[in-house]
């Protein structure tokens, strides 16, 4: 009895720590983050949603793997790798292949990408690598010109240039021909404001 007893408490125990815990694909990764660590704007968001009656995911006991997380406490996660002073200016985005992104860009109250488009960059692997090096070398020149591109090397790995389809062009312009195409879309020409995300292997161009 005594052992049964603690083999109780130990599956209690291991549940309840569990449960503090989702998991979600971020920037092409499987992630698994300890969601009470960050509940700031995660809160409101689970209040909203309830209010809205949208479904909760289910701990899922059977397959013992933790539950999605929502997408508050994916922008409050992801928001650690973005400086405190722009993070106001971005949302939080998904791709089918390589999970969700940081990305600037107007949200709504989720956190959730209002109206950016993301799509998929069939580069090449040298064409992906030069591309990865701009935006590293812009981060770290800090490009901050009025009206020029803007480089970024997150922490979480992503690397985001933005601005207009034109700047973004000069920046890269040495980078391949597929990612200047892509570029020249007359949607892309015509966007608010142009995003390009080099992560891993993956090149995404977001316009909104």
């Amino acid at each position: 009895m005594p052992r049964l007893l603690l083999a109780f408490f130990f599956v209690v125990a291991a549940s309840q720590a569990s449960a503090e815990r989702c998991s979600a694909v971020v920037n092409g990764s499987e992630i698994v983050v300890d969601s009470e660590n960050f509940t700031t704007f995660a809160n409101d968001v689970k209040r909203r949603e309830k209010l809205l009656s949208w479904p909760s995911r289910k701990w899922n006991k059977a397959w013992g793997s933790p539950p999605a997380c929502n997408s508050g406490v994916l922008y409050d996660y992801l928001a650690t790798t973005v400086p405190t002073e722009e993070i106001a200016t971005y949302c939080l985005t998904s791709t089918e292949d390589d999970g969700y992104f940081l990305i600037p860009g107007p949200r709504n109250f989720r956190g959730l990408c209002r109206k950016t488009v993301c799509e998929r960059v069939n580069t090449t692997v040298d064409e992906t690598t030069e591309i990865s090096k701009s935006i590293a070398q812009g981060a770290t020149k800090a490009l901050t010109e009025p009206g020029g591109a803007r480089a970024i090397a997150h922490q979480s790995g992503a690397l985001i240039l933005s601005g207009s389809a034109g700047t973004i062009t000069a920046n890269l312009a040495s980078t391949g021909s597929t990612m200047m195409t892509a570029l020249s879309a007359p949607a892309v020409l015509a966007a608010a404001g142009v995003s390009v995300l080099a992560v891993g292997g993956t090149v995404y161009m977001c316009r909104r």
